[in-house]
């Protein structure tokens, strides 16, 4: 008998949950409906082995596809668009159980993941690999984004809460907000701010990772505050080993505004009114001019209730839902330039103009 995984398990789990759902489970709206295939495939740039789960609607075929990118329960989104009748891939990011990987995985190998999946979405067929959308949340988007202007297609792209500033400004935003949270003084904040940079530059300007940790531990030495905790690093002696990694040079290497400029795909960008450390104001305002740079004929930028980051909420569900289906048709559509209103966005406050 085959091992089941953990995340198939998890899966199964919450299908067997789905019942205390208002809308009741799939597999009673959608009869012949079968649950989600543990599937492998390989990163033909550096060989890695991948692994992902494949959820096909009823029938022969060829389904439209939607792969989404994400760590979050995705069970809400992924009952939506089979239903939608959508093949849905949502692969599992390399490191996601023993996190060395991901350490050692740079952008541009987390973008070739994403396009290993997408050659097996086109291998499969019951999938039309011509009529395939991409959904990106969070952490994931940078490598969705970095995917999507390397194509050739222009896949739908949904990105989820994606980062509207620099890496190294993301990251003192993120440490500073941490802070002020858990009540530190004005004048450590600013120690604070002094600290981030420090490791920003340290990480930016060392090419050599052995050297880099060398130099971030004296930088560590030499502060007089400690980062706040966070899930995305350990407060311990490691602490200092993810930030001289290639994935933490990439995550502040990065440039959302450069990227978002090459974008030429339909793009549909998603931000909760409720998701936190987020400046409004200042976060819409960013992605729209990054956009209006590009060449896409169809940007829409919409800010949902609730929030958008490791969650999918209805609000959120239901704007993917509508958005894809008017982007994926057809595959004569796809990239055409279709740009109706989305409905459910908020409006935005005076600040926000």
């Amino acid at each position: 008998m085959t091992p089941t995984s953990p995340r198939a398990i998890a899966f199964g789990l919450a299908c067997v949950l789905a019942p205390l759902l208002t809308r009741g489970p799939i597999s009673a709206q959608l009869p012949g409906f079968d649950e989600a295939e543990e599937v492998g495939y390989r990163n033909e740039h550096d060989g890695t082995r991948l692994s992902a789960l494949l959820t096909l609607p009823p029938g022969p075929g060829p389904h439209p596809g939607v792969l989404v990118l994400s760590i979050a329960g995705t069970t809400p989104l992924v009952e939506r668009l089979v239903l939608d009748g959508y093949a849905v891939l949502i692969p599992e990011r390399r490191g996601f159980v023993a996190v060395e990987p991901m350490l050692r995985a740079t952008f541009s190998d987390l973008a070739n993941d994403v396009h290993a999946a997408l050659a097996f979405m086109d291998s499969r067929p019951e999938i039309d690999g011509a009529t395939i959308g991409l959904v990106a949340q969070a952490d994931d988007t940078p490598p969705g984004m970095l995917a999507s202007v390397a194509s050739a297609r222009a896949m739908p792209l949904v990105l989820l809460a994606p980062s509207a500033f620099s890496g190294v400004e993301t990251f003192r935003r993120e440490q500073r907000w941490a802070a002020e949270r858990n009540g530190v003084r004005p004048a450590d904040l600013e120690a604070l701010d002094e600290y981030v940079q420090r490791i920003a530059e340290t990480v930016l300007n060392e090419s050599e990772v052995y050297l880099r940790r060398y130099r971030l531990e004296s930088v560590r030495a030499a502060s007089t505050v400690e980062l706040p905790r966070n899930a995305a690093f350990p407060s311990d002696d490691r602490q200092m080993d993810f930030f001289a990694s290639p994935l933490w040079h990439d995550r502040l290497a990065f440039e959302p505004d450069a990227v978002f400029a090459r974008i030429r795909a339909p793009v549909l960008v998603l931000i909760g009114a409720d998701d936190a450390n987020t400046p409004m104001d200042e976060y819409l305002g960013a992605v729209r001019r990054s956009l209006s740079a590009s060449p896409t004929p169809d940007a829409t930028v919409c800010r949902i209730p609730g929030r958008t980051r490791h969650v999918f909420t209805d609000a959120g569900v239901e704007g993917i839902s509508d958005w894809l289906g008017t982007r994926l048709a057809s595959s004569d559509e796809v990239g055409a330039g279709v740009s109706a209103p989305l409905a459910g966005c908020l409006e935005d406050s005076a600040e926000d103009r």
